[in-house]
This record gives C-alpha cells, sequence and structure tokens, in this order.
C-alpha cells in the first residue's frame, strides 16, 4: 500500500464516520483508525506526516503530541461534497 493509498482510506473512513449519526467530527485515537481500516503502521505514520503539513487542503488534522485525527475544514468542505481529495 502507498502512502497516497492510505490518505485516501484514512480520509474515507474519517469522513464515513462524520456521516454517521451520534459521531461527528470529534478527534478519535490514530490506533483506533488504523486499526480500523488495516494499514501497516509503517506507511499509516507516513501518511500522518504528511497530514501535519497539509498545503493548501487541511483535510485531516493531526493533533500534536497525541496523534489523535479528525477532519480538517478543507476536509469537511470534501466530505460534504462527497470528493476524495487523495482518490
Amino acid at each position: 500500500m502507498t502512502v497516497e493509498e492510505a490518505k485516501a482510506k484514512i480520509f474515507h473512513w474519517l469522513c464515513s464516520r462524520y456521516h454517521d449519526p451520534g459521531q461527528g467530527n470529534e478527534y478519535i485515537d490514530k490506533d483506533t483508525v488504523r486499526e480500523a481500516i488495516n494499514i501497516p503502521e509503517e506507511v499509516f505514520e507516513k501518511a500522518l506526516n504528511e497530514f501535519v503539513d497539509p498545503g493548501a487542503h487541511d483535510c485531516v488534522e493531526v493533533e500534536i503530541p497525541t496523534g489523535r485525527l479528525k477532519l480538517g475544514t478543507g476536509g469537511l468542505q470534501f466530505c460534504e461534497a462527497g470528493t476524495n481529495p487523495f482518490t
């Protein structure tokens, strides 16, 4: 699995969670996400590092130093539009 594929899966999982009633867009532990979508740890960590410096997208926020994740402002807009910017 490539880092880009991992980023797409992470975004998709967070977006699906956002649309799940009662879940919303709260921070969630990175290990919970990684285990749920079965991404190798090394690839997952590289993807997180790229999210930390997101450029213009701000799709996924990574809370430092805990590593918890949630959709960023740009990610919420993509999610509402039904678009995954990593695919």
